[in-house]
């Protein structure tokens, strides 16, 4: 007896089964999971630090007035190249200062008691004088005694001393009365004490200045060095002689430069957040300051400092390793599948990290493995950008 033949519609329904059993499949089946991968390699691991630092010339001379008078305007500005010797400033005597009525009343009556009191003064000389003459006569035809002589002589030299005196005093109250021609006259010239370039004028107009007054900043542009601030805790890792980078100074590319001098004293400051830190003022030099761009004192830089190089490490992404314990680990790509390996590394850098065991050159690992990798897991590798 023949079998009967299927309906129609059983065919659709057991196909669209098939099919729906197939695409559930499919879509339960595990996929790779997609990674960013890099190749270990061998180049450069360079590890340094950088900090904000500013410019300075090292010798600034700083020239100040020497006495106090009237600063007659300077001429030389910023810029100007002088020599040592070269006056860069004169400075005259001040002339007196203005008096109230009554203080010049009391002056000019000081001026006039000075000037008695020298004329009573050499008229006491004047007979002092006229007393030595004829005691000597007396004396010398015998009349009078060697005694006496010695008094008169005494008494002239005494009036003589006090003359003096009433000079100084007339001179001093004709200086206080600001009378004309009390002052001396003596132009003083301010030199430059070294051959340099002026930096900096603290004042340049004519004016009146004390002693003691800076006038003018003169150094060496040539004798540059850059002075940076670096926590403590960077700075014990620094020693003369290492080699350092002058950055963000303003133009393209970077200036050598070396470390000089790491000061023992560090100092507190204030960070932008309000954190207290300890710095260290840390000294560096250009290496050809000849052919380096000009820079100027107190501009603004940074200072980079090599702290170790090692040019032909093998090398591994930063990006690429994870924690494993104590330990760090790198996942490999071996047969389309994820694989873990202990590493044991050394330097590190900002883009690489130095790596003695665990991996070789030629090596495919993942670049920022996700939390839910595993090792064994299939993965799909796209080169890291």
């Amino acid at each position: 007896m023949p079998l009967p033949k299927p309906k129609p519609s059983h065919m659709i329904w057991g196909t669209a089964a098939v099919l729906l059993a197939a695409v559930l499949a499919w879509m339960l089946w595990p996929r790779p999971m997609r990674v960013e991968t890099a190749v270990i390699d061998t180049g450069e691991v360079r590890v340094d630090i950088a900090d904000e630092g500013r410019t300075r010339i090292h010798d600034v001379f700083v020239i100040a007035a020497p006495v106090s008078g009237e600063l007659q305007r300077i001429a030389v500005e910023p810029g100007d190249r002088v020599v040592k010797g070269q006056a860069v400033a004169s400075i005259y005597p001040a002339s007196p200062a203005l008096l109230d009525a009554r203080t010049a009343a009391q002056a000019q009556a000081g001026v006039l008691a000075a000037s008695a009191a020298l004329r009573s003064a050499e008229a006491d000389m004047a007979l002092a004088r006229r007393d030595q003459v004829r005691t000597k006569v007396l004396f010398d035809r015998g009349f009078a005694s060697p005694a006496a002589l010695d008094t008169v002589n005494a008494a002239f030299d005494a009036a003589r001393a006090t003359v003096a005196a009433r000079q100084a005093a007339l001179k001093q109250a004709e200086v206080a009365a600001g009378t004309p021609g009390s002052e001396t006259g003596v132009v003083t010239q301010v030199k430059s004490p070294v051959s340099g370039q002026v930096l900096r004028l603290y004042q340049q107009s004519e004016t009146v200045t004390p002693a003691g007054s800076p006038l003018i900043d003169i150094g060496d542009p040539a004798d540059l060095e850059i002075v940076a601030e670096f926590l403590s805790q960077d700075a014990v890792q620094m020693h003369p002689g290492q080699p350092a980078f002058v950055e963000n100074w303003g133009g393209t590319g970077r200036i050598p430069a070396h470390i000089t001098r790491i000061e023992p004293y560090a100092h507190t400051k204030v960070s932008a957040l309000g954190v207290e830190e300890q710095r260290v003022n840390v000294i560096a030099r250009l290496d050809s300051p000849a052919t380096a761009p000009v820079l100027g004192h107190g501009f603004r830089v940074d200072l980079r400092v090599v702290l170790s190089d090692r040019p032909d490490a093998v090398r591994v992404p930063v990006d690429a390793l994870v924690r494993d314990g104590a330990d760090w680990a790198v996942f490999r790509v071996i047969g389309g599948k994820a694989q873990s390996a202990r590493v044991r590394v050394g330097d590190a850098g900002d883009h690489y990290r130095q790596v003695f065991a665990g991996v070789k050159p030629g090596d495919t690992v993942i670049v920022f493995p996700p939390d839910s990798l595993k090792s064994g897991m299939a993965v799909h590798g796209q080169a890291a950008r």
